[in-house]
């Protein structure tokens, strides 16, 4: 785990838990001839295990827990924060790149907008500058050849979601569908409230797309195996690490993961303070006002789309999925009836929650005033566990309800009555997430922006001042909405790109697009929690 990590930086719902539960599993099945064994220690302080049937030998070898198999194991409910990530932190970067003297490995890079944003704050820099500077950090000074930014994945990831959205409310599913590519909120689905999972979108992040584009892209391009080609991902959050090593984003045809590492903002500043590295050499501003189109050149040859990808969303600073998944749906709606539905017949309505980080958006049709569609945004693991609750099973079978409190009911009916309405209900209405048909669900307190791994506020600045500047810089990253009716033809042009682009590489769009979950078991050895932390 990176040193810069500290309490600080922690945002879990919950403390660790006291066990390790990861099943052992057999590597020699004959060793179950043995019979009876007991452990003994030999002269050179080796473990042995010795049978007592025969007493033959045979030597063990150390246990060792993969981050693969903390997802596998509920002994603990953290995000990457609290889990010790070897391989995902910047001394393992170092030396796979020292190491590549020898194994001519091809590095390739990534870079979410949040942390481009993060970067250009901390340093005083435009996003389009910083870019520049990102550029020469990995490919003059740490040899990577190609650096590309997540957006196509976005986009792709953005669109996909919408298909399975519309496909779902086809089939008749009650209830919300809820966004998935957090993996702090999957894996807190996953461990302790498994009644959820039906609802999880299925539609992988933008980072596992990216990742698998871009791997088999660039090992096409130049001839190589994808297990040849060293993908970094710099992401705003510690979780994507544990997002890349589920056992889903490893074809098993390769063993070769999307991504081999995940760095964050505020670990790459740490790389940069203690190595030769620097994002700002002495010749920072030549190099940050350059006019080389560097989109361009740094993408793969048969890279599509390489300005897209670069390019920002509309809506939330989590990528949009909300608002976007409405203006989709009106496009929908457009292309499928345009006798019955014209763009300027519709609008989108806000409504707020008990919170800044909760959230609704409603698609209206103003001629007949019918909702349409509606979408929320719930950040932060208070207003997670708030919806879950909501989305409970009771016995009967139906969802929990939020009881009324009729002290309340009568007071807002006074109210309303005051205010020239019937008095029958109130003047405003509230966001209630579990009733739309699509919720944005992030663990982090306004969403990735502000995610654990983005760069600390200096001491002399609040962190609210802090973060709106940040959101400010994200948002003066040029957005492309492919959920514009001016772009409908460049979705349509991207979708079938990426259709031709598994038939040639021969991945079923699964691999691509879809992930799936999977409920962990509860420990079930009380012993185990006695003994506390034991592997």
């Amino acid at each position: 785990m990176s040193a810069i990590l500290s309490a600080d930086d922690l945002n879990d719902f919950i403390s660790p838990g006291v066990a390790c539960i990861k099943p052992v599993e057999l590597t020699n099945p004959e060793n179950q001839e043995a019979g009876e064994v007991e452990i003994q220690i030999d002269e050179k302080g080796n473990p042995l295990e010795i049978s007592k049937i025969d007493g033959k030998a045979a030597a063990l070898s150390p246990a060792q827990i993969s981050l693969a198999d903390c997802l596998a194991c509920s002994g603990c409910i953290t995000s990457a924060e609290e889990v010790l990530v070897a391989q995902h932190s910047h001394e393992q970067l170092l030396r796979a790149i020292e190491e590549n003297q020898t194994s001519n490995k091809v590095f390739v890079a990534s870079i979410s907008h949040q942390s481009r944003a993060s970067l250009a704050q901390a340093y005083g820099y435009s996003v389009a500058q910083m870019d520049r500077l990102l550029v020469n950090l990995f490919a003059n000074q740490m040899g990577f050849q190609y650096v590309v930014g997540t957006a196509l994945g976005r986009k792709l990831s953005l669109l996909q979601e919408a298909h399975e959205m519309f496909a779902r409310k086809q089939g008749g599913q009650k209830g919300p569908v809820l966004l998935s590519i957090c993996p702090g909120w999957v894996l807190y689905a996953e461990k302790t409230h498994p009644h959820v999972l039906p609802m999880l979108s299925a539609t992988k992040s933008p980072q596992q797309i990216t990742g698998c584009l871009l791997k088999t892209l660039v090992a096409r391009d130049l001839g190589v195996s994808r297990s040849d080609i060293y993908h970094l991902s710099i992401m705003p959050c510690f979780d994507k690490k544990l997002e890349s090593a589920r056992p889903e984003n490893t074809p098993v045809e390769t063993s070769a993961p999307d991504v081999d590492c995940v760095l964050t903002a505020k670990e790459l500043v740490n790389l940069l303070e203690t190595l030769k590295y620097e994002l700002l050499p002495p010749n920072a501003a030549k190099v940050a006002s350059q006019t080389s189109n560097i989109y361009h050149q740094m993408a793969p040859p048969s890279w599509p789309y390489k300005e897209l990808s670069w390019a920002n969303d509309s809506g939330s600073q989590s990528g949009g999925y909300s608002y976007n998944y409405l203006m989709l749906t009106r496009n929908h709606m457009m292309c499928t009836q345009p006798d019955v539905y014209r763009e300027e017949d519709f609008e989108v309505v806000n409504v707020e929650g008990r919170n800044l980080d909760t959230y609704e958006m409603r698609l209206m049709h103003k001629p007949s005033g019918d909702k349409i569609a509606s979408a929320a945004v719930v950040n932060g693991f208070k207003n997670i566990q708030n919806l879950v609750r909501k989305l409970k099973p009771t016995p009967g079978g139906a969802a929990k309800q939020g009881k009324v409190n009729p002290l309340a009911a009568r007071r807002r009916a006074r109210m309303g009555g005051k205010n020239g309405t019937s008095g029958l209900e109130a003047p405003s209405e509230v966001s209630d997430a579990s009733k739309c048909d699509y919720v944005e669900v992030m663990a982090c307190p306004d969403g990735c922006i502000n995610g654990g791994g983005q760069i600390t506020r200096p001491q002399d600045v609040t962190e609210k001042e802090w973060l709106s500047q940040v959101k400010d810089i994200y948002h003066s990253i040029g957005a492309v909405d492919l959920s514009s009716m001016d772009n409908t033809k460049m979705a349509e042009e991207i979708e079938k790109w990426a259709t031709g682009f598994c038939e040639e590489s021969n991945i079923p769009s699964e691999r691509l697009y879809i992930t799936h979950f999977n409920e962990v078991e509860k420990p079930t050895d009380p012993n185990a929690v006695l003994l506390g932390a034991k592997w």
